[in-house]
């Protein structure tokens, strides 16, 4: 594991200050997502999508980017698996263990402010160091609508032997987090910068948790 001392279709035109978007903003990453990408409100709330049941495990599947209980995101992302709470340092998180008590895997739930207020989200990362997605818990955004599934599809795969972390990173970063996207490799979202910005730390902080709970072990 590396380590860093630290350091629509949708033509839109909003003409009011409060918007979250903006070339400045856009341009924060050299690779964006497209809102192409977005998905619409129909997609979004289409009772079909959101009621998938796990016919395996008889949970209601949440889509990533919908609110979520923890105890929900982590049997999506942690289906069938005993969960348990501990606590480190850096406060509350969970370990998760199969049928043999085997530790699988960790969920690690942080908090960043956003455009409009906080943005809770939930990572689940398993026990040989791979990220199993990123669930969202909380948020009130107003430019939510911006942020698709693909946003999230990013942070399912990644290898943390191939993330660098950033013990140290400005957590003021917003609009300009483009250091915290390089260190994990995935791409912001353009018209909702500082909502991506608040979920890109949310990562990395759950990403600096974990490290600490393996170091402890």
């Amino acid at each position: 594991m590396k380590r860093a001392v630290i350091g629509w279709i949708l033509p839109l035109v909003l003409m009011f200050s409060g918007c979250d978007s903006g070339t400045s903003n856009i341009n924060n990453v050299n690779d964006i997502i497209d809102t192409d990408d977005i998905n619409t409100t129909d997609d979004i709330d289409n009772t079909n999508n959101i009621n998938n049941t796990n016919n395996t495990n008889n949970i209601t599947i949440i889509p990533a980017n919908q609110n979520k209980t923890e105890a929900q995101a982590m049997a999506q992302l942690f289906p069938g698996a005993t969960i348990e709470v501990a606590t480190s340092a850096s406060g509350d998180y969970y370990v998760v263990r199969d049928s043999q008590s085997a530790i699988i895997g960790y969920g690690l739930a942080n908090a960043n402010w956003g455009f409009n207020g906080e943005v809770r989200t939930l990572t689940g990362i398993s026990a040989a160091g791979e990220t199993l997605g990123l669930e969202t818990i909380t948020q009130r955004e107003s430019w939510w609508y911006y942020v698709p599934l693909s946003f999230f599809s990013q942070f399912k795969g990644i290898l943390m032997d191939n993330v660098t972390l950033l013990p140290g990173y400005d957590k003021n970063c917003s609009p300009r987090c483009t250091s915290v996207y390089a260190a994990i490799g995935v791409d912001a979202i353009s018209g909702a910068t500082y909502t991506s910005d608040a979920m890109i730390k949310n990562v990395m902080d759950g990403f600096l948790h974990w490290d600490e709970v393996l170091s402890a072990q």
